[in-house]
């Protein structure tokens, strides 16, 4: 009986480090180049190192699909500015937050255009949240692990 009551606190403190502290799940709604509309859910978390990561998608509101696009994230809390480089590599956001805004450029993967984006931060409920996840969830696991 001691022995599985220790394999089950090793179990539980050998995965502690691992644990994820979600610190924000944000949508941002607006538009590229002043005319192309946008939806971008951005979440900020940190993992057992302690280190502070973000995770996000993004999807074109004239899409039917509904298809997301995944981002590649650096961030730096310091600045709280975002470095969001398209999985796939077809684009680059450089983006600021702050007073619930990010705003900044879309670069082309060439770089021949920039494109200016301005987005707004929307109020959204549990549920959303929780279908942003799931959303979040697949596209990395489209990109990953198939």
């Amino acid at each position: 009986m001691k022995l599985k009551i220790l394999v089950f606190a090793l179990f539980l403190w050998s995965n502690y480090g691992y644990s994820q502290k979600v610190i924000s799940q944000e949508l941002y709604e607006g538009k590229i180049d002043g005319k192309i509309e946008i939806s971008l859910y951005l979440k900020v978390a940190e993992n057992g190192c302690p280190t502070i990561y973000s995770e996000g998608i993004y999807k074109y509101k004239s899409n039917k699909s509904k298809e997301w696009i995944l981002f590649d994230i650096t961030f730096s809390e310091s600045q709280n500015q975002f470095t969001m480089v398209e999985h796939f590599n077809t684009g680059i956001f450089l983006l600021k937050r702050e007073n619930n805004q990010l705003k900044g450029l879309w670069i082309s993967p060439d770089g021949k255009k920039q494109l200016k984006v301005e987005l707004k931060k929307v109020k959204i409920s549990t549920k959303q949240i929780e279908s942003l996840e799931n959303g979040l969830e697949n596209e990395n696991y489209q990109a990953n692990d198939c």
